[in-house]
C-alpha cells in the first residue's frame, strides 16, 4: 500500500501545518517535568501519528505507542501506562509516551479511564503526546490539562506537492484535471490521496469512480460477495471505510457502523434465503474462523497482525462467497422486529447501568455477558425476588419482573 510506501520519517518532509509542526518540535524541545502534555487534535489524514513517529527518531527518544480506545478503561489504562511512568527505557534512551486516539474512548465502558488519563497528565516524569480526532466532551478533562495543537485537513496547495511528489517518485504524469479532482475528493486526507493514485496509475480505475475517497460499507460488502478476482476485493477492503473490531472489548456506534465482520455476518443472515443450509453453514464457519482471528490480535494487543486481516478474510471466504444475490443489510433480524426489540432494549438501558454500577464493569459487558445469565438465574430462584429499594429505581422492579415473564 502507497500510504506505507510514502510515511514520511523526517520531520522536514511533511506537507502542510508547517507552523503546527512547528510548535510540537519547540514543546518537545523544551520539555521539562512539570510542562503539559501535548493533545494534537485533526481529522485522519492529516499526519499526526506519522509526524510523532518521526520525531521521536529525530531527537533520539525511544517511542512507546498506545491506542487509547484499545485500553479504553481505567484498570487496562492503569495496568499499561503506570510501568511506563515508573520505568526508564530498556536501552537507556530518553521515553516518549504516545497514546493515540484518545476520543476512543467509549463513555459507556470509560469507568475511569478519561479522568485517570487526566490524573496522569499532571506532573508525568516523561513527556506525554496524545492524538483525537475532535475535542469532544468525553475528553474534556484532557482538553482541560493538555496544550492543544489542531492539525488542519492539507491545503489545495500541500495536496497538490504531495501528488507531484509521488508523481516524481513514480516517474509517471497525469493531468492536471485529474489531480485537482483528486484534490477536491480527498478533502485534505493525505491517506486518501495516496489510496487515488495508486487506484489511478497503477490502472485500476474500475474499482471504483470515487478514486480519492473511501468506499462506504455498503459498497463494500456487495462488491465482496460478487466480484470474482480476489486481488481485487482485496483492493477494495484496502479503500474501504471499514475496520476489524470486537464487541468483547466494547466499541462505539460509528466504529458499529464501519465494523466489516459485523456487517458481513448481518448480510449473510438477513439473505439467507438465497443460500442453501450447507452453504450458510460454511460462510458463518469461515467467517467465525476470521473472527477469532481478529480477537486474539485485540486479546494480546499484536496490532501489527491487523495488516495481514483481509489476506485471511479473503483466504478463508472468497471460494465459498460468490453469491452476487447477498447485499448489504446492517440488520440480521426482519424489519418489523426492530422497532419492539428497539423499544426493549430502551426500557433495559436503565437496568444495565444500575447492574454495571453494582457490578463494577461497562454496560455494554453487562449486556453481552451477563444479562441472561441474570435473568435465567432470577427465573429459577423460587420465591427470590431482586428489589431496588432507591425511590428513583423502583420502576426497574417492574421491568425485572416483565423481563422474568417473558
Amino acid at each position: 500500500m502507497w500510504t506505507e510506501k510514502y510515511r514520511v520519517n523526517r520531520i522536514d518532509s511533511f506537507f502542510g501545518n508547517e507552523k503546527e509542526r512547528l510548535a510540537v518540535i519547540e514543546w518537545l524541545a523544551k520539555w521539562i517535568r512539570g510542562t503539559k502534555p501535548l493533545l494534537l487534535v485533526g481529522s485522519p489524514g492529516t499526519g499526526k501519528t506519522s509526524f510523532i513517529k518521526s520525531l521521536a527518531i529525530h531527537f533520539d527518544y525511544d517511542l512507546i505507542e498506545l491506542n487509547a480506545s484499545d485500553l479504553r478503561n481505567k484498570i487496562n489504562l492503569e495496568n499499561i501506562i503506570n510501568p511506563i511512568l515508573s520505568n526508564s527505557s530498556l536501552f537507556g534512551k530518553k521515553t516518549l509516551l504516545f497514546l493515540d486516539e484518545v476520543d476512543g474512548i467509549s463513555t459507556r465502558d470509560d469507568f475511569g479511564g478519561s479522568s485517570f488519563l487526566g490524573t496522569i497528565l499532571k506532573n508525568s516524569e516523561i513527556p506525554i503526546i496524545m492524538a483525537s480526532n475532535s475535542k469532544s466532551t468525553k475528553i474534556k478533562e484532557i482538553v482541560k490539562n493538555s496544550k492543544v495543537i489542531t492539525f488542519s485537513p492539507l491545503s489545495t496547495y500541500a495536496s497538490y506537492l504531495l501528488i507531484q511528489h509521488v508523481l516524481n517518485e513514480e516517474e509517471q504524469i497525469l493531468d492536471e484535471n485529474t489531480k485537482l479532482d483528486l484534490i477536491k475528493q480527498s478533502k485534505g486526507d493525505a491517506r486518501s490521496i495516496l489510496n487515488g493514485l495508486q487506484i489511478i496509475l497503477e490502472g485500476n480505475l474500475t474499482v471504483t469512480s470515487r478514486t480519492g475517497q473511501e468506499l462506504p460499507i455498503e459498497e463494500c460488502i456487495n462488491s465482496f460477495f460478487s466480484l470474482n478476482d480476489p486481488v481485487e476485493i482485496k483492493k477494495i477492503l484496502s479503500n474501504s471505510a471499514v475496520r476489524y473490531s470486537t464487541p468483547k472489548f466494547g466499541y462505539s456506534q460509528e466504529e458499529r457502523g464501519k465494523d466489516l465482520l459485523g456487517a458481513l455476518y448481518t448480510s449473510i443472515i438477513s439473505n439467507q434465503k438465497f443460500l442453501s443450509s450447507s452453504e450458510l453453514a460454511d460462510l458463518l464457519h469461515h467467517l467465525s474462523e476470521v473472527d477469532l482471528f481478529v480477537n486474539k490480535i485485540y486479546e494480546n494487543r499484536n496490532w501489527r497482525l491487523l495488516r495481514y486481516a483481509n489476506d485471511v478474510l479473503v483466504s478463508k471466504l472468497f471460494r465459498f462467497s460468490r453469491f452476487p444475490s447477498i447485499r448489504y443489510n446492517q440488520y440480521s433480524i426482519p424489519f418489523p422486529l426492530i422497532g419492539s426489540i428497539f423499544m426493549r432494549g430502551q426500557a433495559l438501558s436503565r437496568v444495565r447501568s444500575e447492574m454495571a454500577r453494582t457490578f463494577h464493569t461497562g454496560e455494554s459487558k453487562i449486556g453481552l455477558f451477563y444479562y441472561s445469565y441474570f435473568i435465567h438465574i432470577l427465573k429459577n430462584a423460587g420465591n427470590f425476588s431482586l428489589v431496588f429499594n432507591n425511590p428513583d429505581n423502583l420502576k426497574l422492579n417492574e421491568i425485572i419482573e416483565k423481563e422474568k415473564s417473558r
